[in-house]
C-alpha cells in the first residue's frame, strides 16, 4: 500500500497512457490503478492494434509488456524507436521475471525504464512521474524550437524584403525609361499600321492582287505584333508600379487611428479595384467589427495595405473556386481584447496546400499565374503587421477554407 506522501510526492499533470499486454487481468489492474491517478488510459494486446492506437492518439507514455505472447517485445520497441513519430515517447518495459539482460536490450534500445510483476505502487507512480515529466520537456522543447525556427524565417523574410526596397529603388527608373519607350513607340506603331491599312485600301486599283494581298497579310501580322508588344509592355509597367508600391512598407507617422473604419474603407477600394479592372462578379465581404475596439496606434496608409492584401488573397482564392459567388464566403472580424486586437480574415476558397504552408510568407512565392503579381502580397502584409508590433498566424484545410489571424498590440 502506498501512503498519502507518497501519493503527494509523485502527483503529476494528468496523461494519455497506453498499456500494451496480451495479458487481460495485468492489463486491466494496471488500466484502473492509472485511471485512479488521473490520467487517461488506453489499452492494446497486440502491436498491431497498438500501432492503431497511436496513429490516432497523442500519447505521453507507454507501458509495454516485455513479452507479448511467446514474442519479445524487444523488436516492436525497436520498431517504435525508429519512427519520427513515436521515437519522443517514453517506453516503461513490463517484465514478469528479473531478465536482467533483456531488461538491458531493451534499454539499450530506448525504452526508458522497467518494471517487474506484480508492481509495486510507489514504484510505479514515481516512474511514470519521471517519464511524464521528460514528455512534457519534450514537448515544451519541441514548442521552443519551432518558435525559435518561425521567428528566424521571420528575420530572413524581413531581410528579404528590405533588400527588395533598395533593389527596386536603385532600379526603378532604369526599368522605367526603356518601358515607357516600349510603350509609346507600341502606339505609335499601332497608328502607322492603322494608316498604311488605310491607305493600302485606298488604292487597290493601282495594286496588283499578289502586292495586296503580300501587304495586307504582313500588315495583319504587324498589327498583331505591336499589340502584343503594348499588351506586355503595360503588364511589365503594371507589375513594376506594383513592386515598387509593396516594396515601400515604411509605416510613416503612426496615430491612433479608428481600426474599424480603416477596415471599412480598405474593403469599398478593394471592391472598386477590382471592378476597374474588369471582374463584376465578386463575393460579399461580411464583417462582424467590434464596436468596443478603442483607437490604437497604426499608419493609415501601411496598415490599410496589410488588410488590403490579405482580403485580396480570400477574394481571389474564392473566385478560384467558385462560378457562383452566392456559395463563396468571405468574412473579416475585428475583436477587442485586454491587451491585444485580433482580425481576422476567413474565406471557403481553395485552401492552402499542406506543403507550401511554410512558404505563403515568402517574398516572390506566388501559386497565381504569371502575370498578376510577383508574390509581394502577404510577405509585405507581415512586414507591416511586425512593425505594427503584431503577428499574422493562418490556419487552412486545403480546398475547404483559410482563415488569417491578426493581433496588433495595444501600444
Amino acid at each position: 500500500m502506498e501512503n498519502s506522501n507518497d501519493i503527494e510526492n509523485f502527483t503529476t499533470n494528468p496523461a494519455k497512457i497506453l498499456v500494451i499486454d496480451d495479458n487481460e487481468s495485468t492489463r486491466d489492474l494496471l488500466k484502473r490503478r492509472l485511471a485512479i491517478y488521473g490520467h487517461e488510459v488506453l489499452s492494446a494486446i497486440s502491436s498491431g492494434q497498438a500501432l492503431e492506437i497511436l496513429s490516432g492518439n497523442s500519447i505521453d507514455v507507454i507501458f509495454l509488456n516485455m513479452f507479448i505472447g511467446e514474442v519479445s517485445s524487444h523488436d516492436f520497441l525497436l520498431k517504435l524507436k525508429e519512427n519520427n513519430l513515436y521515437r519522443s515517447i517514453p517506453i516503461i518495459m513490463i517484465s514478469s521475471n528479473n531478465d536482467m539482460e533483456l531488461v538491458v536490450k531493451c534499454i539499450e534500445a530506448g525504452a526508458e525504464d522497467y518494471l517487474v510483476k506484480p508492481l509495486n505502487q510507489t514504484l510505479l507512480r514515481a516512474r511514470l512521474a519521471n517519464c511524464i515529466s521528460k514528455k512534457e520537456a519534450y514537448d515544451k522543447e519541441i514548442a521552443y524550437l519551432a518558435k525559435i525556427e518561425q521567428g528566424q524565417k521571420q528575420i530572413v523574410a524581413q531581410e528579404k524584403m528590405a533588400s527588395l526596397g533598395v533593389l527596386v529603388s536603385s532600379i526603378s527608373q532604369e526599368l522605367k525609361n526603356p518601358l515607357n519607350f516600349v510603350i509609346n513607340f507600341a502606339a505609335v506603331s499601332a497608328e502607322i499600321c492603322a494608316e498604311l491599312t488605310e491607305k493600302i485600301n485606298k488604292n487597290t486599283d493601282t495594286l496588283s492582287t499578289e502586292l495586296y494581298v503580300l501587304l495586307s497579310d504582313n500588315l495583319k501580322k504587324l498589327q498583331s505584333n505591336v499589340t502584343k508588344i503594348s499588351e506586355y509592355g503595360h503588364n511589365a509597367d503594371k507589375i513594376l508600379r506594383f513592386m515598387l508600391d509593396q516594396s515601400n512598407t515604411s509605416s510613416g507617422e503612426k496615430r491612433p487611428e479608428n481600426v474599424n473604419r480603416i477596415i471599412s474603407q480598405t474593403i469599398t477600394m478593394l471592391l472598386a479595384s477590382y471592378k476597374t479592372n474588369g471582374i463584376t462578379t465578386l463575393p460579399k465581404i461580411d464583417t462582424e467589427l467590434d464596436n468596443a475596439i478603442p483607437h490604437i496606434e497604426i499608419s493609415t496608409q501601411s496598415f490599410s495595405k496589410a488588410i488590403y492584401n490579405v482580403l485580396d488573397n480570400a477574394i481571389y482564392s474564392v473566385i478560384e473556386k467558385f462560378e457562383d459567388m452566392s456559395s463563396a464566403s468571405v468574412r473579416i472580424t475585428t475583436e477587442n481584447h485586454s491587451s491585444f486586437v485580433e482580425i481576422s480574415v476567413y474565406d471557403n476558397g481553395m485552401g492552402i496546400k499542406p506543403d507550401i504552408m511554410d512558404k505563403i510568407f515568402t517574398p516572390f512565392f506566388t501559386t497565381k499565374p504569371e502575370g498578376t503579381g510577383p508574390g509581394l502580397g502577404l510577405s509585405t502584409a507581415m512586414e507591416i503587421i511586425q512593425d505594427h508590433s503584431g503577428t499574422i498566424m493562418v490556419n487552412s484545410e486545403e480546398g475547404k477554407f483559410a482563415e488569417f489571424n491578426i493581433r496588433i498590440e495595444k501600444i
